[in-house]
């Protein structure tokens, strides 16, 4: 069976159940019933193989373009540098004992090696490539989950819109190296500045959204002191204007939360949007 090495997704001649051993196949099939293509299914299915073949250890080694080797072993143990050394960096599955027939290794490779590039392929797609924060379009889905559970439970949470002052002088001045230097700086803070369970993004040029769960308003003062001491920190003058809108009390709807957000930003910059 031909497998992909270098982080390409496996055509679809590559992947037919003839080339798996029944149990393996049937097996990869239901663990698909529970868990979506990605990492948490390459760990289920070394599970699946350690339980059929009474392994001490089994370890996947992958490879992928945008990341270079990546090692998965039983019970998400991290894998020492010994067994690198022993077996080099090409992808293949390792087995204590060695045991696995040589076609199941191959068939595990290959679902492995799918799961990895479509779990990397959806961490891309939601990320904003200049500051590997959320982009829009993850944001807005995390916003309008967020609206739901508020309007259905009444969970509180306030958006924070900011936008950076004076940005569009830094790029015409300095040049747009220095523009992207500076959002890059300001999307690393703001993603240290969150709590667990807040959400932030760029959603466009110098303009970044925040979420911040269970806060009605007041937490917005210390996530606010936090990213203003995390800028200061970085020893760059970034100055910024933000909005708030707050859920259930301001709206429950996500495109009027951001409308109003939008509009005390403004507000604050002397703009009036009506």
């Amino acid at each position: 069976m031909t497998t992909s090495q270098n982080g390409a997704v496996p055509q679809s001649d590559d992947l037919v159940a003839g080339d798996y051993e029944p149990w393996l196949f049937q097996a990869m099939l239901d663990e698909l019933k529970s868990n979506e293509l990605g990492i948490g299914f390459v760990y289920s299915l070394l599970d699946l193989v350690a339980q059929r073949y009474g392994l001490k250890d089994v370890t996947v080694k992958l490879m992928h373009d945008t990341t270079g080797l990546q090692c998965f072993r039983l019970g998400r143990v991290s894998v020492d540098s010994d067994i690198l050394a022993r077996h080099g960096r090409s992808a293949e599955v390792i087995s204590d004992p060695d045991v696995i027939p040589e076609n199941e290794r191959n068939a595990i490779r290959t679902a492995c090696q799918l799961s990895l590039s479509l779990h990397l392929a959806r961490y891309s797609s939601a990320r904003d490539p200049l500051t590997n924060i959320s982009n829009r379009r993850s944001f807005d889905t995390t916003l309008e989950a967020a609206a739901a559970r508020s309007s259905r439970y009444g969970w509180p949470f306030t958006l924070v819109l900011a936008d950076l002052d004076g940005f569009k002088a830094v790029n015409d001045r300095l040049g747009h190296a220095r523009g992207d230097d500076l959002l890059r700086k300001f999307g690393f803070v703001l993603r240290s500045s969150v709590r667990k369970g807040d959400a932030a993004a760029r959603i466009g040029g110098d303009e970044f959204a925040v979420i911040l769960s269970n806060a009605e308003g007041h937490e917005v003062t210390g996530f606010l002191d936090r990213l203003r001491a995390g800028l200061a920190s970085t020893g760059n003058v970034i100055e910024f204007t933000v909005g708030t809108a707050s859920s259930p009390r301001d709206s429950v709807d996500p495109t009027e939360l951001f409308r109003i957000a939008d509009a005390r930003l403004y507000a604050k910059k002397g703009i009036n949007l009506e």
